[in-house]
Order: C-alpha cells, then structure tokens, then sequence
C-alpha cells in the first residue's frame, strides 16, 4: 500500500501588487521544490472552473466572488488577498488537488496566460478520470453503492439549498453588529479623549478652584494610558469581524460544496443520456433485423445487414461507456459519502470553535481593559470627592 505523503507544504501571497490589474505574488515549497507565482485573480478563477470540470464529484474551495467595481482598490485588494490566501491553504490540506495537473499548472508555468496553459493539459476521457480516482482515492475502491449512500449525499444538497439563504441573513446581521461594536469603540475614544478631557479644563476646573491635580482625565496618567490600550486594541481589529468573515466564507464554500454537487449531476446526466442512446440503437437494431427500413437507414449506405453488422458495434461501444460511467458515478458517490461531506461538516465544526475562542479571548482581554479603566476612574474619582 502507498505510504501516505506528510510533505510540508508551505505557501503564501507574500504581496499584492498593482498596476494596470492586480497580481498576487505567491511563493513557497513543497516536495517538488520552491516555486514562485504572479497571479491575478482571474487567474484564481480560471483554475477553479478547470479543477470543478475535471474532478468532478471532489469538493473544489472557494475564491472571493467576483465584483464589477472597485477591483483596485486597497481594501478590496487586501480583502481578496486574505480570502486568497485562505483558499490556497485549504487546497494545500487536499493532495490530490494540489499535487493535480492542473493546481501544479498554477502554481508552476511560465505562460502568463493561465486560460490557455490550462486549456493545454491533455484531454481527459471518461476511462481516464476514472483511473486518476482509483489512484487518488484508492481506499474507496471496490465500495458499494446502496440506497443510504444515495440517500446521504442526496440529504446533504437538501440541507446546503434550505441554509443558503439563513447563512446570508445570518451574515447581514452579524454586519450590522459588528458596525454597531466599531460605532461603540469610536464613540468610546471620543468620550474619553475629547469630550471628558475637553469638560474637565473648561468647566469643571472652576468647580476645583482651578487644581489641576483634581482633573482625572488630566491629572491621573493611568486612566489615560488605560485608555489609549483600549483605543489601540479596538484598532488592531474588531472582534466581531470575525465572525462576519466566518459567516462570508461559509456562505461561498456552502455554494462550493453546491457546485460540487452540480458536477456530480452532470456525470449522472451522461450516463442518463448513455443509457438513453443505448435503448435507441436496440431499437433501431431489431428494426433492421426485421427487414424494416428505418428513418436512419434510408440515409445509411449498406444493406440492412450491413448497417446491423456496424449497428452492433456501435452497441457494444455504448454498453462499454455506460459500464465507465457507472463505475465513474460509483466513485465519486464514495468520495462524497466518505470522504467530501463528512471532511465538510468537520472542518465547519472545527472552524467555527475556533473562532469563537478566537472572540471569546479577545473579548476577555478586552473586556479587562474597560474594567481596569473604569476602576482608575473609580479609584481617582473617591479621591477626588468633596464631603
């Protein structure tokens, strides 16, 4: 048995750089060696297209969604970066894409057309991609296919459709909440940086006879270092942002997962059409057995015989690509059944623990700012108070 590969695989957008249109520079190692890429994003979009074609049924993660305005801007341009960078690091967790043709393609051709140096790999028959999935995938050979297999991926599509929209009105309003926490910290610096200091020297240093030492925004450097934490935390990154880009990648990779599926149909639908072919030619075979003249053979060449004896042939050519397809939709049922959908739920799972540790350690440490600066204030303000 084929030892599984442990490689590191190291790989980064190391900068954005613009001109005309934004490339992404990219650079790392792997078990072939280092590598460096400059690639725009249609680049991304390219490649990912190809992959859904020609691994059908295996799950493909998603890049940002194009948008018509804006593409250079920094914050649209630093945005994609990261998204970038994230769905290069969950293709580096699937070998079988990254070590592929055409992820390799990506990553390690001079042809600065990305189109055409992936439309250069050699075509893939149906023999062909199902031999890539026996190698790739070689713990699913020989399973079976029952009526629970069928029913779990067919479950799994009804699920991702209904959350679609949940998961966007979901994400709509984690937004405004994390809007409403960066309003908050904004007004908070205000507060305590203008409006608090601004009171104390003009108002109520008449209310302490003019000492200074009675101000606590002026006279007691803790409050205002304290402050200045706060200010310097809340700009580092809003905690709820977090959330809203758990709930943005989820909402595309719940739609990656869809067009997964979509390439699972298509295969189904060949062999639908296979299978439909294949009752015609019978029928058009015992047709001419029969002496019959058919629609087909009035145009044929040959006597009835003739086109039988070829008509055969083409049947046996028929009942050859449908055993292929069968076998084809066989394996990729597996890969979803086993492999796809249960790798889904767990890397949804683990990322969405994460983030919320990742929140709830922020918001603590945070959340100890306000209450060390409020007992400064606390602390300053008993001294201060006048019996």
């Amino acid at each position: 048995m084929e030892q599984e590969d442990t490689t590191p695989i190291n790989i980064n957008i190391t900068e954005s750089i613009a001109s005309k249109h934004v490339s992404y520079n990219i650079k790392g190692e792997d078990r072939i060696g280092q590598f460096e890429a400059l690639r725009r994003y249609n680049d991304f979009h390219v490649l990912r297209l190809t992959l859904l074609q020609r691994w059908p049924g295996c799950y493909v993660p998603p890049i940002p969604a194009k948008q018509a305005l804006g593409n250079n801007e920094q914050k649209v341009v630093e945005d994609r970066k990261r998204f970038l960078q994230y769905f290069l690091e969950q293709v580096a967790k699937l070998r079988h894409i990254y070590f592929s043709d055409e992820f390799q393609t990506f990553l390690r051709t001079k042809n600065t057309d990305m189109e055409k140096a992936l439309q250069g790999l050699p075509k893939q028959s149906i023999q062909e991609v199902y031999e890539k999935f026996k190698k790739n995938f070689p713990h699913l050979n020989g399973r079976e296919v029952n009526s629970d297999l069928i029913l779990k991926v067919s479950s799994f599509s009804t699920y991702l459709n209904k959350t679609t929209k949940q998961l966007e009105s979901l994400k709509e309003q984690v937004k405004l909440l994390a809007a409403a926490k960066k309003q908050y910290t904004d007004q908070f610096n205000i507060m305590t940086q203008t409006i608090v200091p601004e009171y104390e020297k003009n108002i109520l240093i008449e209310y302490v006879n003019h000492k200074t030492e009675n101000l606590i925004f002026t006279n007691h450097n803790d409050v205002n270092v304290t402050a200045r934490e706060i200010k310097d935390q809340n700009a580092q990154t809003n905690n709820y942002d977090y959330l809203v880009d758990l709930l943005r990648i989820e909402c595309r990779e719940v739609e990656a997962f869809q067009e997964t599926l979509k390439q699972k149909e298509f295969v189904d639908n060949l062999k639908a059409s296979a299978q439909q072919k294949l009752r015609d030619q019978n029928s058009e075979l015992v047709k001419l057995q029969a002496g019959k003249t058919t629609l087909k053979s009035m145009f044929s060449k040959g006597s009835n015989t003739e086109q039988a004896q070829t008509l055969e042939k083409k049947i046996q050519d028929t009942q050859n690509e449908i055993k292929l397809l069968e076998d084809l939709c066989i394996m990729i049922t597996s890969i979803l059944c086993f492999d796809e959908i249960d790798r889904f739920k767990k890397n949804k799972q683990n990322k969405y623990y994460e983030i919320l540790i990742k929140v709830s350690q922020l918001e603590q440490q945070l959340n100890q700012l306000y209450i060390k600066f409020w007992s400064e204030v606390s602390k300053g303000t008993e001294a201060e108070v006048v019996v």
